[in-house]
């Protein structure tokens, strides 16, 4: 897990689902394997995040999209 999450690059499709995923320097097309929300506004700092484990041509992450702010990040590598 990335502690604190990096902030990504998603480029959506038409249908607002990621499609691309920046990592550093490579763009690489993804598919959503799975996707989840977390909505928690009793805390100090409030949250609601729209999870998704996406899958690449190399590799598979859990990322992100922080729906207050609108930014997307990359919140973990599975190995």
């Amino acid at each position: 897990m990335l502690r604190p999450p990096k902030r990504i690059d998603v480029t959506l499709d038409s249908s607002g689902r990621p499609q691309i995923v920046r990592l550093d320097r490579h763009f690489d097309h993804v598919s959503v394997v799975e996707e989840w929300r977390v909505s928690e506004r009793w805390l100090a700092n409030p949250i609601d995040r729209a999870y998704m484990k996406v899958v690449g041509p190399t590799w598979i992450i859990l990322i992100f999209h922080d729906l207050l702010s609108g930014d997307w990040f990359l919140e973990r590598i599975f190995d």
